[in-house]
């Protein structure tokens, strides 16, 4: 039971991540992973990286991370309830 409620866990947070990316691609036409990474890291993978953040850009990037996550918490409180994974 435990194993099936990490590969729940799993797919959901993977499912929950990539609709995100998208959702938030679609309504800003960036996705979020820029405020996540150090600035020498990204200029290194995309060194011509037109996007220039500033603190409004990265708290969006916070945001839609931190928004995804509560969206996620009442899936794993019914996996939890369900018996699934043990979280409480």
């Amino acid at each position: 039971m435990q194993f099936a409620g990490f590969v729940l866990v799993t797919l959901l947070f993977c499912g929950g991540f990539m609709l995100a990316q998208a959702i938030f691609f679609h309504q800003i036409g960036r996705t979020f992973w820029r405020a996540f990474v150090p600035s020498g890291l990204r200029y290194s993978v995309l060194p011509k990286d037109r996007v220039h953040m500033d603190s409004f850009m990265v708290m969006e990037e916070y945001a839609a991370l931190l928004f995804m996550g509560s969206f996620m918490l009442l899936p794993l409180m019914s996996l939890s309830v369900m018996g699934f994974i043990a979280l409480f």
